[in-house]
């Protein structure tokens, strides 16, 4: 009898000890993931351009709620809301943009779309480029972004290099989804001929996913001999991944399991020794 109850005593330990390392080492599930992929193209007609932005979610998730927003020109144009786009499905938007005062040269462009999970959660999606209107130019920069991993804040730099023999003055802007900020989205600067300069952002986390990666971009625009130049840098910013209670203290933890263990062994050990009454 006093056998069978130690069998028991041990039984019933290895089960809580076997249900207190599930709990520490499982990992939460999720119901689906929501990813979304733009593609834009841009029709340079007489006076006049046609934007078309196509989405594809290329999640396992239904986004709900999509909305368009593009920057250009100085102006923010915003398309119907779609009320949703199942895993695998494409919707298509349609923009138009009159361009006849707008002098020659290379522009930017920024397609920003809001979208919201089963539960309402808003999400955003962010994509760069650059169109040209009349003759296309190129810019006489070499630029370089350079990625981040981040907490809650970080600073994001590029580097600079005029290749040109003239001085330029810029105007770099950066831009961001909303679940990331910046204090001073815009800085201006000289740059002499055949000169280098670093420009540095601070970025803060407002909402952003722990372990998710988010593309921005920064454009630098200068104006020379009446021609409008525009060039693109693209980085990521990482989102430090949290890190659960057992992970960070994981060899204590797994140290006094074994501890647990050991007097388990050595109390089986002295009651197999004890002599039978």
């Amino acid at each position: 009898m006093e056998l069978r109850q130690n069998m028991n005593r041990k039984h019933h330990f290895q089960y809580a000890l076997l249900i207190l390392l599930t709990l520490f080492f499982s990992t939460p599930s999720f119901a689906g993931v929501l990813k979304i992929q733009t593609q834009t193209t841009v029709e340079n007609m007489e006076n006049r351009l046609k934007i078309t932005v196509r989405l594809t979610n290329e999640g396992t998730a239904t986004a709900h709620n999509l909305q368009v927003h593009l920057k250009i020109l100085g102006e923010t144009l915003d398309s119907k809301i779609t009320p949703q786009l199942n895993a695998g499905g494409k919707a298509t938007f349609l923009f138009e943009k009159n361009t006849e005062k707008v002098e020659t040269g290379r522009y930017p462009l920024t397609v920003f779309v809001d979208f919201h999970d089963s539960n309402q959660y808003p999400f955003s999606a962010l994509s760069g480029m650059t169109f040209s209107i009349g003759s296309d130019v190129n810019p006489d920069l070499a630029l370089l972004g350079k990625n981040i991993t981040m907490d809650k804040k970080g600073e994001l730099a590029f580097d600079i290099k005029n290749m040109g023999g003239n001085e330029k003055h810029i105007l770099s802007t950066l831009h961001l989804p909303k679940e990331l900020s910046t204090p001073t989205p815009r800085i201006e600067f000289q740059m002499g001929p055949r000169s280098q300069k670093n420009v540095n952002f601070e970025i803060r986390n407002f909402s952003a996913l722990p372990g998710a990666d988010y593309p921005v971009f920064c454009y630098f625009e200068y104006d020379l001999k009446d021609v409008h130049h525009t060039a693109l840098c693209q980085a990521v910013i990482r989102i430090m991944e949290a890190e659960n209670l057992f992970r960070q203290y994981r060899w204590l933890w797994v140290g006094f399991a074994a501890a647990l263990i050991m007097a388990v062994l050595v109390l089986v050990i002295k009651n197999r020794r004890r002599p039978h009454e």
